[in-house]
């Protein structure tokens, strides 16, 4: 009974702080972007969609920090009520009795990681088609463009109309030699990936020979109504390694580092940091109420009061350094691990050995 009235002295405030920081999360938005969309005569439900997607974007920093409100308002409440006092009284753990508390912190530190492997890059992709199509200065021929290289296989992709796993128009595929010079480029009106192949229709392929004086010659054409090519780049790889990295999931990131088709160590260093940010930062919500509980108990009303200042400080800190630590890593300065996992492993051990230290 104990642990079920703690809890419910937890769940209220927590439910209280999510809407509060969600409301104050999207009045900041609506004040950064509704006045790009002046003058741009977007519909009203491109608008609402815009500003819906941007509330599961939000999450993952709106849930650690209400998190940590709730669980230092309980702790507050708890202590203006003596009832912290009758339990340290009783010789009851203060840890154990706050079981349900972190029992919900890792559920919710869950919920943030499965919000950002499903719903938060959907959301990314769908703010960023916005912007692309409404607020960019790009026109949409230039929108539609892609170029991939393959690194392993020598070859440049170009795309003029490209449609991810669909049917990509104005396709040129420049197949190079390995001391330089291209060996046959392929231009085609279409061309789409089913079966392992690539399919081309209506386009003409060039051969190139070497000529004296170390120029290349290119042959006469050949055309084609349709041409295929098993080639190992797939459709899936080319649209995955496409994408911006805001909308990739911790698992598409893990695909593009095996499929070793990077060709650059510095961009595999950084994909490897944002996969260990992507795995550790949800932790934000148990360190959010580890630090809420046991920084806000002290003795007095004015150590409550300061407790509670130094747990919203510490999950400041927490930010500051985790993405300061993150640029790092993504410039090449620090290795992965301490780049991306370091700081919310390190936080997350400091706020157990502390909860153990004044239970």
């Amino acid at each position: 009974m104990l642990s079920l009235h703690i809890f419910k002295e937890f769940l209220l405030p927590l439910f209280c702080a999510l809407l509060a920081f969600s409301l104050l999360f999207l009045l900041n938005d609506l004040f950064d972007d509704a006045s790009d969309f002046g003058g741009k005569s977007a519909p009203a439900l491109v608008m609402l969609k815009y500003f819906l997607c941007k509330l599961p974007v939000n999450l993952p920093h709106v849930i650690p920090v209400s998190v940590l409100l709730a669980s230092s308002f309980m702790t507050v409440m708890l202590a203006k009520n003596n009832e912290l006092y009758a339990m340290r009284s009783a010789g009851l753990s203060l840890a154990l009795c706050a079981t349900p508390v972190w029992l919900s912190a890792a559920l919710l530190s869950l919920s943030v990681w499965l919000l950002s492997e499903s719903l938060v890059p959907r959301c990314q992709e769908a703010i960023m088609h916005i912007q692309q199509e409404w607020l960019s200065k790009k026109s949409a021929v230039k929108q539609g463009q892609k170029l991939f290289k393959y690194i392993p296989g020598e070859r440049d992709w170009f795309f003029g109309d490209y449609r991810g796993l669909g049917s990509s128009g104005q396709v040129v595929l420049r197949q190079n030699r390995p001391e330089g010079g291209s060996a046959w480029v392929l231009t085609a009106k279409s061309a789409n990936y089913a079966e392992g192949e690539w399919h081309f229709e209506q386009g003409e392929f060039f051969a190139y020979e070497n000529a004296p004086a170390g120029k290349q010659q290119r042959l006469a054409p050949q055309s084609f109504e349709r041409r295929s090519l098993r080639l190992p780049e797939s459709a899936e790889t080319i649209a995955e390694q496409s994408k911006e990295l805001e909308t990739l999931r911790a698992s598409e990131i893990r695909n593009i580092i095996k499929s070793g088709l990077l060709g650059s160590r510095r961009a595999e260093k950084q994909l490897r940091v944002m996969l260990w940010h992507r795995w550790t930062f949800p932790l934000a919500s148990l360190v959010g109420a580890l630090f809420g509980f046991v920084l806000t108990l002290g003795h007095g009303r004015s150590s409550y009061m300061k407790g509670f200042a130094s747990a919203v400080a510490a999950l400041v800190l927490y930010f500051v350094l985790a993405q300061f630590f993150l640029v790092l890593g993504k410039n090449g300065w620090l290795p992965p691990f301490l780049a991306g996992a370091f700081f919310p492993l390190i936080f997350l051990a400091g706020g157990l050995v502390l909860l153990w230290q004044r239970q």
